[in-house]
């Protein structure tokens, strides 16, 4: 290691005296040198010998520079001397200065990993119960993400928790066109995810190719977007957890191509789109039919537009719609029959100093330095009192079996909607929520409760109906935020009455009813019962160690009386039974951004 240090310093030292000769810096009589004569002895002193002298050059003579170009020329100067300076070194060939340099300020280059985030997990979702003893399994304390830390009411605008470990590779490039006006730019996005599995999962997440026009001399910009894989971020609706007519619309279409279009409008102020999607997914030909099944292609149409003043503050109004063949129906008496879905969405919003923003989950994925600090960017607290009003609705028609009469269809309504409040006042933060979803849209995409059949008329269905709020506090001194969110909740649930018919008697089995939390979470209660309210709270206090780490503590609290368990009896006979409700966790969560 010392004599790789001596090596380093011995290159410095020899390049710093080279770049001096270049420049002039050494003296131009050469010193006199000692030679030993045949004998081996030392001789005296040789002149060294003089230069030829040449004649005088005088410079032409230049106008005079102005103060501030001597001043640059001056720092520029004194530039190129701290870089190309002597460096003193003692008899050893060391530094002789042993003061070690101020170490630089690094930033990270830009890079194609966009949206990368890591995140060191340690605590425990339920400390109240051992893994095998609920539903949601809490195991041991231990490193790792959990669905526990989830509770009802997080993340309603994004798919994700925060608490991912995943990277987007995007591979980026946008050039001016050769008419004037034009620009074109496409992405090939992928998104890796590893939260879950050490080996974790890659999938596109919305490749794609635009074409912009504006005329230089101003008006509307043109635009039209291809998604030549997927277009699940081309979606209806507003809040994310509100969204439909993504990929998901097509569910014969899993793992396969959902490619698009999607052709838009805008002004300062306002914006229009039409788009259109196809999947190709197995028809259902009827029974005794010659035909098999064969892979055929399914369309979308999705349109909208809206209205979006300038300035922070006013109304902002937005709709849109579409149309949806989901694929053909397989049930008996209906097949290839092909389920319709359309229907549409309206927002309206009133801006005092907070603007309407767009869900990351919807947006074209870049790696242009503003979308990336739009990622990474934190809540700005300026003096004043700013502010969000929204409401948003969702009402959506689809053509399913009629369980009721065979052999035929009917539509099957679902809603959803939610009304939203957000403030800011100097350092302090708010937010409020109301949310509602029926049983219909939640299983939307199933499509229903009995895949591809409408409920019957002894379903009896409730809507999930929640409402939470939040505040929270910024320390600037101390980079530190703390806050505290809480949530009630009415689940959604489906009711039926269970008979039995034995010869001529019918014999009734009692109520049933089955909470329904989302898409595959199904909690069957036990006969006669009915859904209770869910309540839960989680504190948080978030230290930023920099602009690109920060450790999160957080406490949860959810009592939950729904979930139930399937138990054995003595007698072999099987019951539902409820679980504990009740769900007291912590975790320490080290976050990083890049």
């Amino acid at each position: 290691m010392r004599t790789l240090s001596t090596l380093i310093i011995t290159l410095v030292f020899a390049l710093t005296a080279g770049s001096a000769l270049a420049q002039g810096t050494r003296d131009a009589t050469a010193t006199a040198t000692k030679a030993p004569d045949p004998a081996g002895n030392p001789t005296a002193a040789t002149p060294a010998v003089k230069p030829e002298a040449k004649p005088e050059v005088k410079p032409e003579a230049k106008p005079s520079a102005s103060p501030d170009a001597m001043k640059i020329a001056t720092k520029g100067a004194e530039d190129v001397k701290k870089l190309q300076g002597e460096v003193k070194v003692n008899d050893q060939g060391a530094p002789a200065d042993k003061k070690l340099a101020a170490l630089p300020t690094f930033s990270a280059p830009e890079t194609n990993f966009v949206d990368t985030r890591i995140s060191f997990i340690f605590g425990d979702d339920d400390f109240l119960h051992k893994a095998g003893e609920t539903i949601v399994d809490s195991p041991l304390p231990g490193f790792g993400n959990r669905n526990g830390y989830e509770l009802f009411f997080d993340n309603l605008n994004s798919s994700r928790t925060g608490r991912e470990n995943q990277l987007h590779l995007v591979l980026y490039k946008k050039l001016a066109g050769y008419i004037p006006g034009l620009v074109t730019e496409g992405a090939i996005v992928t998104k890796y995810d590893f939260t879950s599995s050490r080996d974790g999962s890659l999938k596109d997440d919305g490749t794609y190719m635009l074409i912009r026009y504006r005329d230089p001399k101003g008006g509307p910009e043109f635009s039209a977007t291809m998604f030549p894989v997927s277009t699940d971020r081309f979606r209806l609706g507003y809040l994310y957890d509100l969204t439909w007519a993504g990929s998901d619309a097509f569910p014969g279409a899993y793992r396969s191509l959902t490619p698009g279009v999607k052709f838009a409008v805008r002004t300062e102020d306002a914006y229009g789109f039409m788009g259109f999607k196809t999947a190709r997914m197995l028809t259902n030909p009827p029974p005794g039919s010659a035909e098999g099944r064969e892979m055929e292609t399914f369309y979308a149409i999705l349109m909208g537009g809206g209205y979006t003043p300038k300035g922070k503050d006013g109304f902002s109004f937005e709709a849109n719609g579409g149309f949806v063949q989901m694929g053909q129906n397989p049930n008996n008496g209906v097949e290839g029959e092909v389920v319709q879905l359309f229907g549409g969405s309206a927002r309206i919003a009133y801006m005092g100093g907070m603007r309407m923003g767009m869900s990351a989950d919807l947006r074209l994925f870049r790696n242009d330095p503003e979308f990336i600090n739009s990622l990474n960017s934190r809540p700005k607290y300026t003096p004043g009192f700013y502010y969000l009003f929204s409401v948003e609705g969702n009402y959506i028609m689809q053509s399913l079996q009629d369980p009721d009469k065979y052999g035929t269809t009917t539509l099957q309504n679902a809603y959803a909607g939610a009304a939203s409040f957000k403030f800011r006042k100097d350092y302090l933060r708010g937010h409020a929520t109301v949310f509602s979803r029926s049983v219909s849209f939640i299983l939307m995409n199933v499509p229903s409760y009995v895949p591809y059949q409408a409920f019957s008329d002894g379903l009896d269905t409730s809507a999930e109906l929640f409402a939470a709020a939040g505040v929270d506090y910024y320390f600037p001194g101390k980079h530190l935020t703390v806050g505290i969110t809480a949530g009630l909740q009415f689940p959604a649930s489906a009711q039926v009455n269970l008979t039995a018919t034995t010869g001529a008697s019918e014999v009734d089995l009692g109520k049933r009813t089955v909470v329904i939390r989302d898409m595959g979470q199904l909690s069957i209660l036990p006969e006669g019962e009915d859904p209770l309210p869910i309540f839960g709270t989680k504190l948080t206090a978030k230290w930023d160690l920099s602009d690109m780490m920060s450790v999160t503590f957080m406490v949860l609290y959810q009592r939950d009386p729904n979930y139930t368990t399937l138990k054995t009896l003595a007698n072999g006979t099987s019951s539902r039974e409820f679980e504990s409700p009740n769900k007291f966790g912590a975790a320490v969560v080290t976050s990083a951004k890049f």
